[in-house]
């Protein structure tokens, strides 16, 4: 028998499957993609900021971690051009898109996009 207590997390998953296929370019994209004009933070809900509005990105990241283990921990802090910010936890491995940090700064910059790379 189906309980009422579990109807609001069937609602979230839900709620967070249709999310997540409105994106063409989630799969495999790593710590975030761009589309219609939009860089998309590839949380697990999505989220999306207009690249007019970003300031900058601040990727803070340990370089150690990047050559000695099979994956990575990187923070994504996206300051918007008001001061507000949206920061966002990546795990990230050798395999997805964009895979490390430099990626990352290069994709930023080539749609004009400043990048800080933090090391720390």
């Amino acid at each position: 028998m189906f309980n009422l207590f579990m109807l609001p997390l069937v609602i979230f998953l839900a709620y967070v499957l249709i999310t997540r296929s409105k994106y063409q370019n989630r799969k495999g994209a790593g710590a975030f993609f761009f589309e219609d004009d939009k860089m998309v933070l590839n949380s697990a809900l999505p989220y999306p900021i207009s690249i007019s509005d970003i300031d900058h990105v601040e990727l803070k990241y340990n370089s150690w971690e990047l050559k000695q283990t099979m994956s990575y921990n990187l923070f994504i802090k996206v300051v918007r051009k008001n001061n507000k910010s949206k920061t966002v936890f990546y795990r990230g491995y050798g395999t997805a898109k964009l895979a490390y940090p430099a990626d990352m700064a290069a994709a930023l910059d080539a749609r004009g996009i400043r990048c800080l790379l933090i090391d720390g």
